[in-house]
């Protein structure tokens, strides 16, 4: 199944797209006018462009190229025509030939301090080293590429180089982690728009769930690799696609749709002389054929394998593989004599070759051969020799395995050892920016105190003109009073929230930073680590409590405007759910979207993200580790509403009777003793109601908690 990977992982990166294809036929037309050295350049540049859409024209401007450039010094059109030579051997699987040039290449570049072309050039020998699994190299030099890249911030050359970073993983046998570099690099690539790279990434990812056996997944990857294939111009990929919709086929037992799709491959190869990866397609094909009961045609189909590459000089241990497969089934359908020539002459190259797993194999055919002949003796002593042959490959398997295991441990050592080493480089300017961030909020503190207290006098002195007046509104009284009661309760609540909730993270804040100034150097990284996450924590106690009680004082002063819009809840939905990752993710609770992107509401938008933002935070705050938070959404005739639905602790009657009651003395502490003031709530009721909307709530002890919020159409 992993022989179609070959043609699915070549990530050399340029973009073949209308506006390159038209430069490209530019540059043709102008060939007759230019000489010298502009000749060879436009030549490499061709050569270079043409590589994926037109292989076969690619070759003839290299070679012209190579004429051209005897007897010269031009260090960069070296340069130029050694990548080329490097990156047309690698689609031909000449590895050997395609490192040697991309090595001279690369030599040249960091002679020229070409970093760029540098980069590329490491990518290239990152691929050519995975292809001979030499993994501890190919990482080194991906590791060296992305470097460049991330240095000269080329966002295209860095999704490149992770893609390249994540077949690695892959033929390591490390397919979750190849699957989740591609799914990223897929979704960014998405959002840039490119055609070519999207259709690269989309048949990495549909190669990765082939591996684990996900063929739906598979397809759908596939499908649009299809279909961006098409439209960047680049017959590579679509082939690759292709020969990847007939794996996914052929492993899920559909074979007649299998077969049309390799057949498909399988006019690409032909046409562009993708010699290697035709042959693969050509056994592939054979193989379903024989499925299928076709003998005939799986006998010209291996057959074809074998010529193909036989004629272009293939390694005879790529055309053992081919040549085996039509022997055996030359053996099931009789003739013997066919079947013992190819056997034979394989096993006379034996000693000169490693033909490797196939030489086991080699031995059981010729052992079914002299069975058939009756030579049982004969027969007897190869079957002997296959096993034995089997056994040591078991055992060289075996040691490969164990150094593979240790090369992927080296790479997860370096790894983080690099992220070690970032870490210990941003501590100090971590503490520099806390120091400034609490100053900082000190200050705001302060103003806010200062503004409380205004209003909090601003109110007495309302309540002192609405007493003198009881005397002369009896029939107001009991109105006053109530207003009276309550504002008394407000100014409770404030003092109460301003010498102690907004007290307690700010002296941990003091507390965090004190250890810190103090006694930094005294301090081993473990607890430095954790001085950060309190410090953290705490400022994030503090910047919530402010901002609820900012938007409480907004709404006492009437600053609040209602102005509804028509917009995307779920947009509003997906960034505050980001922006409560973290705080989700300390508790190891997920939190899970269900808003489509047609959903919309008319409201004020600033006051409705006010309110989601809250109802999650209580949602996480009352939740247990390794819960769920999901936000929904339905509609009726004449309402739309929200959903926020945990499956945390839940409430009692007499909890959910209070919830809206500013009356109420104290808030719940989550299951991660969070402390709120108890404003959130109460502003999301204010909030929704000047909207012309009602907030709704359901929940049992033990069996989580759902609020609806329910709005005109």
């Amino acid at each position: 199944m992993r022989q179609v990977r070959y043609f699915v992982v070549l990530l050399l990166c340029t973009v073949l797209n209308a506006e390159a294809s038209n430069n490209i036929d530019s540059l043709i037309a102008r060939l007759p006018e230019l000489k010298g050295r502009e000749l060879i350049k436009a030549y490499n540049t061709l050569a270079w462009e043409l590589k994926y859409g037109n292989n076969e024209l690619a070759w003839e401007y290299v070679h012209k190229a190579s004429a051209l450039l005897r007897n010269t010094s031009f260090k960069e059109e070296w340069q130029a025509f050694y990548t080329n030579m490097g990156a047309l051997n690698i689609l031909q699987a000449r590895y050997d030939s395609s490192l040697m040039y991309v090595d001279k290449a690369l030599e040249l570049a960091e002679t020229l301090k070409d970093d760029y072309w540098a980069g590329k050039l490491l990518n290239l020998q990152a691929i050519i080293y995975r292809e001979t699994s030499n993994f501890k190299k190919a990482i080194s030099s991906q590791k060296r590429a992305l470097a460049i890249f991330e240095h000269l911030s080329d966002t295209f050359e860095i999704l490149g180089n992770l893609n390249n970073l994540a077949i690695t993983y892959g033929r390591m046998r490390n397919d979750s982690a190849e699957l989740s570099i591609h799914l990223k690099v897929f979704d960014l690539e998405m959002k840039r728009g490119n055609d070519y790279a999207i259709a690269r990434s989309a048949n990495n990812v549909g190669m990765a769930y082939l591996w684990l056996k996900r063929f739906g997944d598979s397809r759908k990857y596939f499908e649009i690799g299809i279909e961006r294939s098409i439209a960047a111009n680049n017959l590579q990929f679509l082939a690759s696609a292709y020969a990847g919709m007939g794996s996914a086929d052929n492993l899920d037992e559909q074979y007649e749709k299998a077969l049309s799709w390799f057949h498909k491959a399988i006019q690409i190869c032909e046409k562009n002389h993708f010699n290697e990866f035709l042959a693969n397609n050509l056994h592939s094909a054979a193989t379903i054929y024989e499925k299928l009961g076709d003998n005939r045609n799986a006998l010209v189909y291996y057959t074809k394998a074998v010529e193909l590459l036989n004629d272009k000089g293939g390694n005879e241990t790529n055309v053992v593989v081919h040549d085996i497969s039509r022997a055996w089934l030359y053996l099931r359908t009789g003739e013997i004599d066919k079947t013992s020539s190819i056997a034979t002459k394989y096993l006379a190259l034996a000693d000169s070759l490693d033909f490797g797993e196939n030489y086991p194999k080699l031995l059981n055919l010729m052992a079914n051969v002299e069975y058939q002949l009756g030579e049982y003796k004969e027969a007897y002593y190869y079957l002997l020799a296959s096993h034995q042959a089997s056994d040591s490959i078991g055992a060289n398997l075996l040691k490969a395995q164990t150094e593979e295991i240790k090369t992927r441990y080296e790479v997860a050592q370096m790894e983080e050892a690099n992220a070690r080493l970032k870490i210990d480089l941003a501590t100090q300017n971590r503490i520099n920016r806390i120091q400034w961030t609490v100053v900082t909020v000190v200050s705001l503190l302060v103003i806010v105190s200062i503004v409380l207290l205004l209003m909090l006098r601003k109110k007495r002195k309302v309540l002192k003109s609405a007493n003198l007046k009881l005397a002369e509104q009896k029939l107001q009284l009991e109105a006053k009073a109530i207003e009276l009661d309550n504002l008394n309760h407000t100014k409770d609540m404030f003092f109460s929230i301003v010498a102690h909730d907004l007290k307690s993270p700010l002296q941990g804040i003091l507390g965090c930073v004190t250890v810190l100034n103090e006694d930094y150097d005294s301090l081993n990284d473990s607890e430095r680590q954790k001085m950060l996450s309190l410090l953290n924590g705490s400022t994030c106690q503090l910047a919530w409590l402010l901002d609820n009680l900012l938007q409480w004082a907004r709404n006492q002063m009437k600053m609040h405007v209602v102005n509804p819009i028509i917009f995307s809840v779920k947009q509003v939905v997906d960034e505050e759910l980001s922006g409560m990752m973290l705080h989700a993710s300390a508790k190891n609770i997920s939190l899970v979207s269900e808003v489509a992107d047609t959903f919309m509401v008319n409201a004020d938008q600033e006051m409705i993200r006010f309110v989601i933002r809250n109802l999650i935070s209580n949602a996480v705050k009352f939740t247990p580790s390794a819960g769920s938070v999901r936000v929904g959404v339905s509609e009726s005739e004449h309402w739309s509403m929200i959903h926020v639905i945990d499956n945390g602790i839940g409430m009692s009657e007499e909890q959910m009777a209070n919830l809206f009651n500013i009356k109420t003395k104290g808030t719940t502490l989550g299951t991660g003793n969070e402390k709120g003031t108890g404003l959130g709530l109460v502003l999301c009721k204010d909030f929704i109601e000047q909207n012309h909307g009602r907030v709704e709530v359901e929940s049992k002890v033990g069996s989580g908690t759902t609020f609806t919020v329910i709005l005109p159409k």
